[in-house]
């Protein structure tokens, strides 16, 4: 059996801080120098530890929607090379990121529209079997009648 691997502040502290950059619980590990499942051991048997992970994931989570926001708009400087010597630099803007934070702001006015249509062999109609909504009509209707009598009305 594998030795436990010993929590201490250190450790604890540089796990959080990776998570705090926006980075993933692997490299929270690696930076922590602590196993995969020794993170997770601590977060189920402490309350505590369970918490600052999740405030530390959604500090983390903040920082890269910050950067998302100020790659969409400020953009990045990009190196311009003529003939194999760099000549200057072009601002690029993230028309990407721009979709996706519009979609994560206003997912009613900004989310994809999408529609599905079912058509049977040939394109035809699908055909329902009436007798299913015959059986569920007539029971609906049972139950309500019997809700009916129940109440006294």
């Amino acid at each position: 059996m594998a030795k436990p691997t010993i929590r201490t502040p250190k450790k604890e502290a540089a796990f959080f801080d990776t998570l705090r950059d926006g980075q993933s619980v692997t490299a929270a590990c690696i930076n922590a120098g602590i196993s995969r499942t020794a993170a997770y051991e601590w977060r189920d048997a402490d309350d505590e530890f369970r918490k600052m992970w999740d405030e530390a994931v959604d500090e983390g989570t903040d920082r890269l929607e910050d950067e998302a926001h100020r790659r969409a708009r400020d953009g990045v400087q990009k190196p311009v090379y003529q003939g194999g010597k760099r000549v200057g630099e072009i601002r690029e803007y993230s028309d990407t990121l721009t979709i996706f934070l519009l979609k994560a702001r206003r997912p009613d006015k900004f989310k994809d529209r999408v529609s599905t249509e079912i058509s049977a062999p040939g394109g035809g109609p699908v055909q329902v079997e009436v007798s299913a909504r015959e059986r569920i009509a007539s029971r609906l209707a049972g139950l309500a009648e019997r809700q009916g009598k129940g109440s006294g009305s």
